[in-house]
């Protein structure tokens, strides 16, 4: 005989309640800056390198959009083979090697930065005489919230034995449903995707937000990601950036340079290596402290995914402001220094 259950609080109070937990969680675990040397690296034997956490669930502040990871290999390893439903995003801050996408390899060094595509099976090696380095955002967290996040390690099978990614097959007809599936299909391919920004290649310019400013991952320069974008900002000596804010979180990782950056109205000072985490909607700006030399900080978000969906959601709200009159600098007069000063070698 079935049992029944008898509820004694309507949805009403286990949403509310539910919902308020969640936002309660999530202010618990919000840092807004992480030092470089507060992130411990820990042997990874799986996997064969390195690995510590800015900030994700991996590690002491769970997050629900982004995560940044700082990884290591040492010197004359190879890493093993995996893949994740999620993609990430990886710049390289010190020492050389390559990775392999799908069986593709890509060598990189130094302020280079390679798109790790969902679903795509990548391994990592370092053959010089030095450990390499290198950090990755990633959707990890909002794959994991929605129940869409899985991770398979190959360990050292050839790429060529293991499965393949799954794919929308197109069906045959002129009807809705082939139509998503051919819709489906042409988002998915990954015959034209690009893997690499080069640093080499980048050709920084100076933007009226009082930066000068380079893409490293967008869709407008050809990478094809989940909304991942990154662009590096290099602020002028003892200058800074113009004051805005934005719907969604903003994470800047400093690359050279010593400044700090306002975040309503709290001061917070940064240095090479370390990570600041801009809240949604919190008015901020970036100084360079330094009056000799600039500094460069990269700024990682998802604008052209999850954002794009909360401005159709929140609108007429906007989800974008700045003052009616930009605060920047006056850069018409900055020597500007070759690109590549301040690169590791």
């Amino acid at each position: 005989m079935a049992k029944t259950v008898t509820q004694t609080v309507t949805h009403y109070e286990v949403q509310k309640q539910r919902r308020a937990q969640v936002v309660e969680d999530w202010r618990k675990y919000r840092r807004t800056i992480i030092r470089e040397a507060d992130v411990k690296l820990e042997d990874s034997p799986a996997r064969r390198m390195r690995r510590g956490v800015y900030m994700g669930a991996d590690g002491e502040s769970p997050t629900k959009v982004l995560d940044a990871t700082l990884h290591e290999i040492p010197a004359g390893n190879t890493s093993t083979i995996h893949r994740h439903s999620w993609d990430a995003m990886m710049f390289v801050t010190s020492g050389s090697g390559w990775t392999e996408i799908d069986g593709v390899r890509i060598q990189w060094r130094p302020w280079d930065t390679v798109h790790l595509p969902a679903w795509a099976w990548h391994r990592h090696g370092n053959e010089g005489a030095t450990d390499a380095r290198f950090v990755t955002w990633s959707v990890q967290p909002m794959h994991e919230a929605l129940g869409m996040a899985m991770l398979e390690d190959g360990g050292d099978t050839p790429v060529k034995d293991l499965p393949l990614a799954p794919r929308t097959v197109k069906v045959p007809g002129s009807d809705g449903y082939a139509r998503r599936s051919e819709r489906l299909a042409e988002t998915q391919s990954t015959e034209d995707r690009r893997l690499i920004t080069r640093w080499d290649e980048v050709t920084p310019r100076v933007t009226k937000r009082g930066a000068r400013s380079a893409f490293l991952v967008d869709q407008s320069i050809g990478f094809r990601t989940s909304g991942l974008t990154a662009v590096m900002h290099e602020l002028a000596p003892g200058l800074w950036q113009s004051r805005h804010r934005h719907g969604g979180e903003a994470w800047l990782h400093v690359v050279s340079g010593h400044g700090h950056s306002d975040i309503d109205d709290v001061s917070y000072e940064w240095g090479p290596g370390d990570l600041v985490v801009v809240d949604h909607w919190a008015w901020h700006q970036h100084f360079n402290d330094d009056k000799n030399n600039t500094a460069r900080l990269i700024r990682v978000h998802n604008f052209d995914a999850l954002y794009d969906l909360m401005r159709v959601l929140l609108d007429p709200m906007d989800l974008w402001s700045e003052l009616p009159k930009l605060d920047a600098p006056d850069l018409s007069g900055i020597q500007w220094p070759d690109k590549d000063a301040g690169r590791p070698e």
